[in-house]
């Protein structure tokens, strides 16, 4: 069952939704007019250490909301094999589009986490070229209901193979400090775009006591896509 925090943290960035139509409805005709972007991507990952099985949904759906600002919400629920809850999480990105390559945002994210729950207050920065792209983004993290914090830092790298651009190149890593969360997560791996929207892929993976990770994930994209990848647990350590 969801946390009564979790949910207040949900519905809230849900709110937001019809007070930015409503700015959008308004707006004179040189203003941004919303265009709804995004991702529904489903991922099934296993920990080679532990046999630990972990299944997650997640939705993000991105817009321009005035100008080259900018809102993205992400809606995640994941599934650990060991807990009989799920485990759901919501993310919302504020950001600045500076061109059609580079975007800087800000975040804040909750998530309902075992053994805990945090939130993540961050800021972010990607760059999507032609054939290479990079995203970075560094959070500070706040327990729910604790007097323990600490920081949360990532990196992604994709370079689409010129040869084979239907291929795309995966490498990053993730890492937290500051107890009772301190670990950390590097992956290598590929996606290949099965038709226009439509991608599988396979990462693998170690944490920072060296168990190793395989997953496989299938990604739908609409519009451009979302600007950023989400933030919470689930998805950046994939069978932790």
């Amino acid at each position: 069952m969801f946390k009564s925090h979790m949910s207040r943290a949900c519905l809230s960035a849900f709110a937001m939704l019809p007070a930015t139509a409503l700015l959008l409805s308004t707006a004179q005709p040189a203003q941004a007019q919303l265009t709804l972007d995004g991702t529904l991507r489903l991922e099934l990952a296993h920990n080679e250490d532990t046999s630990v099985n972990t299944k997650r949904f997640r939705g993000s759906f991105d817009g321009l909301v005035w100008n080259d600002m900018g809102l993205q919400l992400d809606i995640g629920v994941g599934k650990h094999e060991h807990h009989e809850s799920t485990q759901p999480s919501a993310t919302l990105h504020g950001y600045y589009r500076l061109d059609d390559t580079l975007s800087y945002g800000v975040f804040l994210a909750a998530e309902d986490r075992r053994p805990g729950n945090s939130y993540f207050y961050g800021a972010e920065v990607t760059y999507q070229g032609d054939a290479f792209g990079i995203e970075a983004f560094a959070a500070y993290r706040d327990d729910i209901a604790e007097s323990t914090d600490g920081g949360r830092y990532g990196l992604d790298v994709t370079y689409a193979l010129p040869a084979a651009p239907r291929w795309t190149l995966l490498a990053g890593g993730v890492g937290d400090d500051g107890a009772p969360v301190e670990q950390g997560f590097g992956y290598l791996g590929a996606r290949y775009e099965v038709r226009d929207g439509i991608d599988v892929g396979m990462t693998a993976g170690s944490t920072d006591d060296g168990a190793g990770i395989v997953s496989a994930l299938a990604t739908f994209t609409f519009g451009r896509g979302a600007t950023f990848r989400a933030r919470d647990t689930m998805e950046l350590y994939p069978g932790y």
